[in-house]
């Protein structure tokens, strides 16, 4: 009998599956919309009326309040590096408050 050596592992196969379709940013996104508390905190969570990702690794997070509006610019890079550490890799470059 001959072995067959076009067999590949079932989760390289769903890893390639989930890049090649672009699932994993998509999943990441979702993920971190979920878990905006947690990253971002109750205060700031509670405050959000939106996020929004583009294709650019940018990510838009709407405010009610203009003063975490305020302190939220002023931690810009913090937030983004707790959004690619959540997700370990890095899913976003730009953090745009509106």
């Amino acid at each position: 009998m001959r072995k067959n050596n076009n067999l590949i592992k079932l989760g390289d196969a769903i890893d390639k599956l989930f890049k090649q379709e672009k699932l994993d940013v998509k999943m990441s996104r979702f993920a971190v919309k979920n878990a905006w508390s947690e990253i971002a905190g109750d205060m700031v969570a509670k405050h959000t009326t939106q996020i929004y990702f583009d294709d650019k690794k940018n990510v838009f997070v709407q405010l009610d309040s203009s003063v975490l509006k305020n302190e939220i610019s002023y931690q810009r890079q913090l937030l983004i590096e707790k959004i690619n550490k959540f997700c370990g890799y890095e899913l976003v470059n730009n953090l745009i408050v509106k």
